[in-house]
């Protein structure tokens, strides 16, 4: 990806780049374009370890006048995916626990699992209290469920 690329339309959108001289995927969480830099923060999928640090998020870079960077190795996967950012009243936290204590209803563990259970559908937690949701062809289905299950404000992103 080039600087010029960098937009606030990139957030929620699931990305290949490099961790620690591995390719990995993610989603798009936040930007920043400096004087100097433009700069995308990355959600992994999973926690990659380096060194005695486990990193869950990291920043892809370039510098704008010859986009030299890490930022060049970031790749958008798939802009067939609707992203929607979710505000949940309560936090994640206690959510997952309405889970845990009814797992013979739900079927799953944590609000996570639940959402991943949709096929090609990925939940992605950036705070206590929101996520962001990733679909090919569920989201409807998802945003239906947690309208009438959980308590949320729902945005869509694109």
């Amino acid at each position: 990806m080039k600087t010029t690329e960098v937009n606030e339309e990139l957030i929620g959108k699931r990305c290949k780049c490099v961790f620690s001289g591995l390719m990995v995927t993610g989603i798009i969480e936040d930007i920043k374009i400096s004087e100097h830099t433009a700069e995308v923060l990355v959600h992994y999928d999973k926690p990659h370890q380096w060194g005695n640090g486990l990193y869950q998020t990291g920043w892809s870079f370039a510098r704008l006048h010859d986009d030299f960077g890490s930022l060049r190795h970031l790749e958008i996967i798939d802009e067939n995916y609707k992203t929607t950012k979710v505000e949940f009243a309560r936090s994640i936290e206690e959510i997952d626990k309405m889970f845990a204590d009814g797992y013979k209803n739900w079927g799953a563990v944590n609000l996570k699992e639940w959402i991943d259970s949709y096929e090609s559908t990925r939940f992605t937690q950036i705070d206590t209290h929101t996520a962001i949701i990733t679909s090919e062809y569920n989201m409807n289905h998802v945003k239906e469920w947690l309208s009438g299950n959980i308590a949320s404000t729902i945005h869509d992103m694109i």
